[in-house]
This record gives structure tokens, sequence and C-alpha cells, in this order.
């Protein structure tokens, strides 16, 4: 069963320019260091969890964006069910794999994914569109959940 939780997320930098040490240069990954994830947006752009603007002197722009994004936590063996209902893109574990992110459409909103492990999932929302998020994740929870359980009445 899939279990949804809403972590306080730490500090949101954008970084923008070149890429600075132990940044992934190649699309949609995901680099922890320092215990941060550094999650790779565009050639040049990179989402930093967990820093502060002044970490990067050298970068072209590093702009604290932690207002911008609220994260919901997604965890449990049915997680990638619950988010492959409202999301086109193919998360099976060989594609998509811990450590692979991507901004794509959940629900028809904008999120970034970030698959953190076999079971876990955080999606980067925009406030604005996190009341109607957090209802359709539980709602898709709910759909998976009932429709294990009836698959094994009959």
């Amino acid at each position: 069963m899939a279990i949804v939780h809403e972590p306080a997320l730490p500090a949101q930098v954008s970084v923008r320019g070149e890429p600075q040490p132990g940044f992934p240069v190649e699309p949609n990954r995901v680099a922890e260091i320092a215990g941060r994830f550094v999650l790779w947006l565009g050639p040049d752009e990179w989402l930093v969890l967990g820093a502060a603007e002044g970490d990067y002197p050298d970068a072209a722009a590093a702009v604290d964006v932690s207002a911008n994004r609220v994260a919901f936590e997604l965890s449990g063996d049915s997680a990638e069910d619950v988010i492959a209902q409202g999301c086109s893109l193919d998360l099976h574990p060989s594609v998509f794999p811990p450590g692979r992110c991507a901004q794509t459409l959940l629900a028809a909103v904008p999120v970034i994914l970030l698959h953190v492990d076999a079971a876990m999932w955080l999606i980067l929302v925009r406030p604005s569109y996190a009341n109607y998020v957090r209802a359709w994740l539980a709602d898709a929870i709910e759909g998976i959940t009932s429709l294990r359980s009836n698959r094994f009445r009959h």
C-alpha cells in the first residue's frame, strides 16, 4: 500500500551556469553531495535541496527558491502504480530507476518527480497546486487499494 507524507523541504536553490563540482551533467539525473540532492533540470540548470545561495559563488546565478515548491513523499510497494495513474512517463525501474528525476505532468499539474529509492518518490509541486495534488494522491491511493482488495475477493 502507498502512503503519502508531506515532509518539510530543506532550502531549495536554483543554480544556473556551468556545473559545480559533483553536479550531474546527464539529463534527469540526481546526485547526492554532502547530504544534498542535486537535480539536473536543464543543460545549465540544477535544483539543490538543502543549500544556500552563498554555497555557489562561482555560479552564474544561485537563487533561493524555497517558497516555490512543496513536497509530497510517496512510499510503499504501490507508489509507482499511484503515480502512473496520472503520469505518462514510463516509471518502470529499468527506465526510471532510483537516482532519476523528471519535470513532467502529474494529473495535469507540472511537477518534478524524484525517484529516491526502490519504494520512495518525492513529488515537488508549486504551492498553488498543493491542495489539488494532495486530494488527487489520496484518491489514487484509495483506487489502487480498492482495486487490489477486490482482486483477492474473487
